[in-house]
């Protein structure tokens, strides 16, 4: 009786594994019968949901198999081996073109042989799995409030260029007075979403940049007529989706990699990402009133000024304004121009995928009315750099993952709000102005101005004393406040009404 177990189990397993080769032959097949219409609308069914081509994924990842489709010098795959890994497959296949073999490349799928990558089609746009990732450049940069600003030179042109790397942008942006003035001509118009709705825009292809001593060529501007007040532009996640980036806030240095094996240097939490329609978005966690919580996608934005922005069909569908939420402070948000009404307050708790929860965590949710109430971006909100500066981080869009570890800055206070201003921390432990808010109409403080004291509390006893924050957080409204601060090496002290 164990002899004829034994052997029905070795029959099974050759059965197995013989269905597993027909399978994966089938699977060939249908490449190759793509290669033979030049239509990628023949493999659609065989792609799983998690297709990805080089740094992209669904649906842009598609659009990207459509072009090698149509161009890839390869008449037909060849299947070698079918090997079960972890759980999925992964098939070696050798390409033939005009009867030539090439060399050996890989297809690896999902545990139903739908296709997760293919490394042939990755190597067509620059990412390489199997060679280590040599470091390319490190990149000093500035640091204003937390957003990174790179000096940037174009096209040859001695004048560097102050450009605000926006992970939140699908490429890199100009106002129309500058692009006039060192030169960078419109070649195109399009259609491009901006937070709350859409725009007609002017783009200059084919300019190169130079970051530092590294040059990157074959560079598209897009050319708006008005911009981020503080930069001369944005340079967008093109530089993320062509190198591994890591951002070192405490260093203030920027460092590229090329795509292949990487070890992260510190050790943290890695969080999913994908790549739908340009930008970055990864999985997040809104809690605005302790009794529920509302999973969400967001957009990874190093550009945006904010902590965290629900865009208006989340906040609407999830009742967010009328379920508990206690706004401290009613304003808008402007993206190239175009402006949206907001209301910003505290929630319970945020968190991105698996990293521990943010508490007491500053949100602004977006407000009905004008574009923004039929905009539909195709995700949830967007992480702002007054978050993301808490962490250095790294964007490695080859494991389709970024990187978290909390730098010297993770436990600062959050943002708050006094008195018609915005106050908050920055990356030399300075407390300063960040801004207007609604009623600071009349301001007698500016944006950017360093703040000493609160009420007599010192702002370096604030930076380490929660209980002290939390009493100048606790004075009642109509409550005068003096603020003790510094303007142009000059103290002077001012009085707001909380």
């Amino acid at each position: 009786m164990k002899l004829k177990i034994t052997f029905c189990a070795f029959l099974f397993c050759c059965m197995s594994h013989a269905q597993a080769q027909n399978t994966a032959q089938s699977l060939v097949n249908h490449i190759n019968q793509m290669f033979v219409a030049k239509s990628a609308d023949t493999l659609k069914s065989q792609l799983s949901s998690d297709f990805s081509v080089a740094a992209y994924t669904m649906p842009s990842a598609f659009n990207l198999l459509k072009t090698i489709a149509k161009r890839y010098a390869c008449d037909s795959l060849q299947l070698k081996a079918s090997n079960k890994q972890g759980d999925g497959f992964k098939l070696t296949v050798v390409p033939f073109s005009k009867g030539k073999a090439g060399k050996p490349g890989f297809l690896f799928t999902n545990s139903t042989y739908q296709i997760l990558y293919a490394d042939i089609f990755d190597q067509l746009y620059g990412m390489n799995r199997y060679k280590p990732a040599l470091l390319r450049v490190k990149i000093p940069f500035e640091e204003e409030n937390g957003s990174i600003i790179l000096n940037v030179k174009v096209n040859g042109d001695a004048k560097p260029l102050r450009l605000l790397f926006d992970t939140g942008a699908d490429g890199m942006a100009i106002t129309k007075t500058l692009a006039d003035e060192v030169g960078i001509k419109a070649t195109r118009q399009q259609n491009t979403s901006v937070v709350g709705g859409n725009m007609q825009i002017s783009v200059s292809e084919g300019n190169t940049i130079q970051l530092d001593t590294f040059v990157i060529k074959n560079q598209s501007f897009a050319i708006f007529p008005e911009m981020h007040k503080d930069a001369d532009g944005i340079i967008g996640n093109s530089i993320a989706k062509n190198y591994i980036t890591k951002v070192d806030f405490d260093k203030k240095e920027l460092s590229l990699y090329d795509f292949g094996v990487y070890e992260y240097q510190d050790k943290g939490i890695s969080v999913p990402v994908t790549v739908p329609s340009g930008v970055f978005i990864i999985p997040g966690d809104v809690t605005v009133t302790p009794e529920q919580t509302h999973t969400g996608n967001f957009v990874f934005d190093t550009g945006a000024g904010y902590n965290l922005i629900c865009f208006r069909p989340f906040v609407k569908k999830n009742k967010l304004l009328v379920s508990g939420f206690k706004p401290e402070y009613n304003g808008s948000t402007t993206s190239m121009g175009m402006s949206t009404p907001t209301y910003s307050g505290r929630a319970s708790a945020f968190s991105f995928a698996k990293m521990p929860p943010l508490s007491n965590f500053p949100i602004t949710l977006m407000a009905g009315g004008g574009q923004s109430e039929n905009w539909n971006p195709g995700f949830d909100g967007s992480i702002g750099i007054r978050t993301i500066s808490r962490y250095n981080f790294t964007i490695n869009l080859q494991e389709k993952e970024i990187h978290f570890v909390p730098n010297k800055t993770f436990n600062y206070p959050n943002d708050f709000a006094l008195g018609g201003y915005l106050f908050g921390f920055g990356q030399d432990g300075k407390l300063r102005v960040l801004g207007l808010i609604a009623g600071g109409e009349n301001a007698t403080l500016k944006a950017g101005q360093l703040i000493t004291g609160i009420n007599g509390v010192a702002a370096s006893t604030l930076i380490g004393n929660i209980k002290k924050m939390n009493e100048i957080l606790s004075i009642p409204k109509g409550t005068a406040l003096k603020i003790v601060s510094t303007l142009n090496g000059n103290t002077q002290t001012n009085t707001i009404t909380r």
